[in-house]
């Protein structure tokens, strides 16, 4: 009497079969994954436009706007020739303006720039001050090639071989202005190209060695002639001619050869001048000369405290 029959069957409850045509009739219009990637993605990007403009808001409206952040004052430090007005011009940094508004990675490339400026640093200290530093070139050679038309045009180098124009006068200290006059000469130089070749690197080089010995060890450079490929052709300012040849890194033992010879030349009581010696050669220089009795040097001697010398001398000021 318990068995099923045919209509017990059909009137068995149908929930189940409903509930999986309704997911297959879901599955079925449900939108394509790329549609759906495009929907999300478009939100976010709504989201990430609205969020950085708010954030341009509060720093244009608000922080920008803070008193306490206002440059109150700006600090320039120069080492060389440079005013520091014409440092504050380069700069553009009106006083006044939010410190946080201020590029600082711009404002130091705008500064080197300049052609006497090796370096720039700059540095914010909160609340309202902005210190400018600024390391200038130091030049260390005067270049005068004779161009096509015969006309001489000077220029400077520092010790990288960047080029410097000469400071003219009324535009710097009278003291800055006579150094770079006084400067060595290179020589031997075609009108080419200002740019530093190798053999003016090895006379930079050389004199930046030269400057280094002690004061009075040796005289002072008038020129530097580089007309022979690899030698370095040197006139001292008491009309010596000491010829210097082989690898920049040999210059050191080549001056400590010559200042060693003038010494032992002083402590025995030697009158006799050098006339010429070639370091170049690195046993039994030649050597020429110059009785004092007979000759008269080529120029006139000068000692390192007649002759105006380029340094650094750090100057700081405020606005």
């Amino acid at each position: 009497m318990f068995q099923s029959t045919h209509s017990n069957r059909r009137n068995r409850p149908t929930g189940q079969t409903l509930m999986a045509r309704l997911k297959a009739d879901a599955a079925d219009s449900r939108r394509p994954w790329w549609v759906r990637v495009l929907i999300r993605t478009a939100l976010l990007a709504v989201f990430a436009a609205a969020l950085g403009a708010g954030a341009w808001w509060v720093r244009d409206r608000w922080v920008y706007q803070i008193p306490s952040l206002a440059i109150r004052e700006i600090v320039v430090e120069v080492d060389g020739v440079l005013a520091p007005d014409e440092v504050r011009r380069l700069a553009g940094i009106r006083l006044g303006r939010n410190i946080l508004s201020v590029d600082l990675p711009k404002l130091r490339d705008r500064l080197q720039l300049h052609p006497r400026v090796a370096a720039a640093r700059i540095v914010v200290e909160f609340p309202g001050t902005l210190s400018i530093q600024i390391r200038e070139r130091l030049p260390v050679a005067a270049v005068e090639p004779l161009a096509g038309s015969g006309i001489r045009a000077r220029y400077l180098l520092d010790e990288t071989g960047h080029v410097i124009m000469p400071l003219s006068p009324g535009t710097a200290p009278a003291t800055a202005v006579a150094a770079e006059a006084a400067l060595p000469r290179i020589t031997g130089r075609g009108p080419v190209s200002p740019e530093a070749d190798a053999d003016t690197l090895a006379a930079l080089r050389f004199l930046r060695e030269h400057s280094q010995r002690p004061e009075g060890a040796l005289p002072d450079i008038a020129s530097v002639s580089v007309g022979v490929p690899g030698l370095l052709d040197v006139t001292t300012l008491d009309g010596a001619t000491v010829r210097f040849g082989g690898e920049p890194t040999s210059f050191e033992l080549q001056l400590r050869r010559w200042s060693d010879l003038r010494a032992t030349l002083a402590a025995t009581g030697e009158r006799r001048v050098i006339r010429s010696l070639d370091l170049s050669v690195s046993q039994n220089a030649p050597i020429r000369w110059l009785e004092s009795s007979t000759e008269q040097p080529a120029t006139t001697p000068a000692t390192p405290q007649n002759r105006p010398r380029l340094k650094r001398i750090p100057r700081r000021t405020h606005v």
